[in-house]
């Protein structure tokens, strides 16, 4: 590197560490009496706001800056002198510029400058008198005025939207009345005197009264700008202490949940609120027309321009957006925890969990549940405080309680019901306990069967019986908590406790009922034993008597007699039956009659023999008499021979049978003979024999 170089390097190094020890010296900043000065030069209505505030220290603030700033520079260029050499053609020192040497100072734009004057003083009317006193009117009456002041409805409490809407628009006719009465008159006023006014030549009167019109149109405008200003500062989200509080309700209405009134119509309040505000004195008729009398009335403007109209209404929009947020989480709050009660959710699952089978206690257990839901709802604020809203939950509480005690109602209607059929139950078993016990029975075999039943009603019925009444007291004492009974089922509730007292006496009624019946079955049965013993003898005889019947013609009477008997026998087995029945029921040794079975035996002989015998009178009697034509032979033949088998066999039955009869009496009968004696006693014929006999010799006899 050349050492012209490092001449220059080092120059510019040395400049800018001297600069910069310059800028970092003690510096006087700027005097507050300077800003108090610039401050009072701003006019009072731009110092209203907050954000006029706000903009107003913002550029304090940078005056503040720039005046350091331009003060280091300046001591940069007093204290330094820039050495010229490459790199620093952009800094800029040394002393400030001189003043300018041989400038001509003359005037020769003063003619038209007096000229200008002159036409602004005979054009430009704000400068007459006149205007000078409406506009110290309109400063001392308009400028401590507002359409409406809303600053105490925060102290007032909570409001309805209805009676901010109402306020606002009566207050703000009271106001643009009582300027129409008060301030208007002093304003015509001034201009009422034509006197004061001859110094104006008569085709300058409408450009006169078109800048009295534009003063005091702006004089209104900024009435109406400040009081919609005022509105807005009232909803200012960083300064709530004059923030209004309306009062809100969340609604319970056919299952849904909502404001009243809602987010809408408080939004649509606040908006009419505004535009009631900035469309206030539109008719307060020009100074021109209201002294010319003009048939149609020419009224000033005092529409607020549209910007500043549509930045306060979107101020509004939002803040009322932004406080409606924490309402708005709190409805969510019950809709996200609460909506299972009322959209179908909890109704499904009760239907479902009534159509399982489930116990008592886990119906206590899923009542409980909605109890406990109900409880925290009720145990919820009713009241919820926030900056713009008081919210009163009284209605959404009430209507989810009710639904959830809907919901307990159907689980109780369904355990009520439950509770109810058992004890219809338990009831109708007591019933028929007492019935079968207080029931006199008909015969021994119902008796043991009532002996039975109670004997087992004593032990396990009754046992299960009050255990189930002491379910049923159980569910009973939950149920009073939690239901209101019907007369019906107080009573029922009622007859259930008392049934296991009730229900004793009876048991000792039956002890003694069937004390009484046992008796009596034992005497009857003592009866119907005696009865069968005599019906038997009669029998034993008459089965007797039918060895004796031999007479060929009476075989018809003899087969019906042994038919008549025989049935005899069979009830008489019965009988018997029943008899052996009944005494092993009292616990009797049950009484055996064999002479029925000998009868039987004794009788089935000489049933078959007469009905043979018979069977034969008739087929002799058919052969011998019937069409001789018809008759067979052979068949004849066969019946004959069969015939002949059937009394063979009789015979030889009744000749056995004769024979032991005969062989037994000699064996038992005493010895009637004396010693030497050899005559022995007849023996006499049986009569069946002889009567078989006699039919086989018929026999072959026919078939000779």
């Amino acid at each position: 590197m050349s050492s012209e170089r490092k001449r220059r390097e080092t120059f510019k190094q040395m400049y800018m560490y001297m600069k910069k020890c310059v800028e970092s010296g003690p510096v006087v900043p700027i005097q507050d009496e300077w800003l108090q000065s610039i401050l009072m030069k701003i006019p009072p209505h731009l110092k209203v706001s907050k954000q006029q505030n706000q903009r107003i220290n913002e550029i304090f603030e940078e005056v503040k800056i720039d005046f350091e700033a331009s003060t280091r520079k300046s001591m940069v260029q007093h204290v330094l002198l820039k050495p010229s050499v490459k790199g620093l053609d952009n800094e800029q020192a040394g002393p400030p510029p001189v003043e300018p040497v041989g400038l001509d100072y003359s005037s020769p734009w003063h003619e038209s400058f007096l000229k200008a004057q002159s036409n602004i003083l005979a054009n430009l009317w704000v400068t007459h008198h006149s205007m000078q006193v409406v506009l110290q009117m309109c400063q001392a009456d308009l400028e401590p005025l507002l359409m409406v002041d809303l600053s105490s409805l925060r102290s007032q409490g909570p409001i309805d939207i209805e009676y901010l809407r109402n306020n606002v628009l009566l207050e703000c006719e009271k106001t643009e009345d009582k300027l129409m009465q008060r301030w208007y008159p002093r304003i015509i006023n001034v201009f009422g005197d034509e006197q004061k006014f001859k110094g104006i030549r008569r085709d300058k009167f409408d450009s006169f009264y078109s800048c009295v019109t534009t003063l005091i149109s702006n004089q209104l405008k900024d009435l109406v700008t400040r009081s919609l200003q005022h509105l807005v500062n009232l909803f200012d989200l960083d300064d709530k202490l004059q923030l209004p509080i309306f009062h809100l309700e969340l609604t319970f209405d056919e299952g849904n949940m909502e404001f009243y009134p809602s987010f809408q119509d408080l939004e649509e309040c606040v908006m009419l609120v505004a535009n009631t505000i900035c469309s206030s004195m539109h008719s307060v008729p020009t100074v021109q027309s209201w002294l010319t009398g003009a048939a149609s009335a020419v009224y000033i403007d005092t529409q607020v321009a549209d910007y500043i109209a549509n930045q306060a209404l979107a101020s509004l929009k939002h803040a009322v957006k932004t406080n409606f947020e924490g309402p708005q989480d709190h409805m969510d709050f019950f809709v996200e925890k609460y909506s299972y009660l009322v959209n179908g959710e909890a109704a499904s699952k009760i239907e479902s969990f009534m159509a399982e089978e489930h116990s008592f206690q886990d119906y206590c257990e899923y009542i409980e549940k909605f109890s406990a839901v109900a409880k925290e709802i009720i145990s919820l604020d009713s009241i919820i405080h926030f900056d713009m809203i008081q919210l009163n939950c009284e209605d959404i509480k009430r209507g989810l309680v009710e639904f959830a005690r809907k919901h307990i109602d159907t689980l109780l209607e369904r355990l009520t019901k439950d509770h109810r059929e058992d004890n219809k139950d338990i009831c109708s078993r007591f019933e028929t306990i007492k019935q079968r016990c207080l029931k006199t029975p008909e015969d021994s075999e119902e008796m043991m069967d009532m002996i039975n039943f109670v004997k087992e009603a004593r032990t396990t019925g009754v046992t299960e019986l009050k255990e189930r009444i002491t379910e049923s007291h159980k569910r009973l004492n939950f149920l009073l908590d939690v239901h209101m009974f019907s007369g019906d089922d107080i009573e029922l509730n009622s007859t259930v406790l008392t049934w296991p007292k009730t229900i004793q006496p009876i048991f000792d009624a039956n002890d003694d009922l069937v004390e009484a019946s046992k008796k009596a079955g034992e005497q009857e049965l003592l009866q119907k034993r005696e009865k069968l013993t005599l019906e038997l003898e009669k029998l034993s005889r008459r089965v007797a008597d039918f060895a004796e019947c031999g007479e060929l013609d009476m075989m018809q009477q003899y087969v019906n007699d042994t038919r008549a008997v025989h049935k005899r026998l069979t009830e008489a087995a019965e009988q018997i039956e029943f008899i052996n029945k009944e005494e092993e029921l009292f616990k009797w040794d049950q009484t055996k009659y064999p002479i029925v079975e000998s009868m039987h035996t004794a009788l089935e002989p000489h049933q078959k023999l007469f009905a043979t015998i018979l069977k034969w009178q008739r087929a002799e009697k058919r052969w011998m008499d019937g069409e001789f034509l018809k008759l067979e032979s052979e068949a004849i033949e066969a019946e004959v021979d069969e015939f002949w088998r059937e009394i063979y066999k009789s015979n030889k039955s009744f000749v056995t049978k004769s024979k032991k009869a005969q062989e037994e009496k000699k064996k038992n009968a005493p010895r009637r003979k004396k010693l030497g004696d050899e005559e022995v006693e007849e023996e006499k014929k049986d009569m069946m024999v002889t009567l078989c006999s006699a039919i086989m010799d018929d026999v072959k006899e026919f078939k000779v």
